[in-house]
């Protein structure tokens, strides 16, 4: 069962109009195999009748489908740790800072299966328990697929993947064994809320953030697509907030309106303008 030429340009431009994401021309192999499987669950003759069926009528669910495949969704506990790191140097300023309003928002902006969501409030529950002892404090997780966003409403996850950046004390501390599997605790849950989003829509319902999590995203789109979305984060992070890109990922050629932190070791950037924290 292969896909032709047609069909794989009929489904790159569906997928880069409905979620932004670009995909060569060149990986049909890629299109293939992620979506064969959607192809036999739903006992398609083939990817033409697949293409057909995308063509003839909106059918949300066969389109959720398909693109809940074609997303990567690559991800870690603690992945590429200096941003981590990052957080835990800046958040005392930041909390000094929000010492009246006692409110603090974080938003891991393509969140998969949880990982990096989880972190960020282990990361607090470490470091900053006692100093954000009776605050708000919320982490905004998002993602495109709603069957990633319910394994990490889930919080199960396998050995390998609990092996996979996580220290070995940190599991103990905060993960109970569960079915054969790692729990994630109370103590961590309580600060995050998972909400499906793409991040092409208008951002509805996303506050004012203090930290924004956007990396290994922008990779995936073009230019203009990179562009408004830097621009409408630029608009949500707090202006002396921080947006964190991935390694790979710069802000050069693509939007002006951030300056870079330097001395992180990381890709992480202030909005020149934006919601205006509150003072003390």
């Amino acid at each position: 069962m292969k896909v032709t030429p047609p069909q794989v340009s009929f489904l790159r431009e569906f997928l880069k109009r409905r979620s932004g994401v670009v995909i060569d021309q060149s990986k049909a192999y890629l299109v293939e195999a992620r979506l064969l499987p959607v192809i036999r669950q739903r006992a398609f003759a083939g990817f033409e009748q697949l293409v057909e069926r995308l063509r003839s009528a909106r059918e949300p669910a066969l389109e959720q489908d398909v693109l809940n495949a074609m997303m990567t969704h690559e991800t870690s506990f603690f992945r590429d740790r200096s941003p981590f790191e990052t957080v835990k140097k800046i958040l005392p300023d930041l909390i000094k800072r929000r010492g009246v309003s006692r409110h603090l928002v974080l938003w891991s902006a393509a969140a998969s299966s949880g990982q990096e969501a989880y972190s960020l409030a282990m990361l607090l529950n470490e470091h900053f328990r006692e100093a954000l002892a009776g605050w708000s404090v919320r982490i905004l997780a998002t993602d495109i697929s709603e069957p990633v966003l319910a394994r990490a409403r889930e919080g199960l996850y396998s050995d390998i993947e609990v092996a996979r950046g996580l220290p070995v004390e940190l599991r103990d501390r905060y993960f109970v064994r569960l079915q054969g599997k790692w729990s994630i605790s109370h103590d961590c849950r309580r600060y995050v809320e998972f909400r499906r989003m793409n991040l092409l829509d208008p951002w509805q319902g996303v506050p004012p953030c203090d930290i924004a999590f956007l990396r290994n995203v922008l990779i995936y789109f073009d230019v203009p697509t990179r562009a408004a979305i830097l621009e409408k984060m630029q608009r949500t992070v707090r202006s002396d907030g921080v947006l964190f890109l991935g390694g790979a990922e710069t802000m050069l050629g693509v939007c002006d309106g951030y300056d870079r932190v330097e001395g992180v070791g990381c890709s992480a950037y202030r909005p020149r303008s934006g919601p205006t924290a509150k003072r003390n």
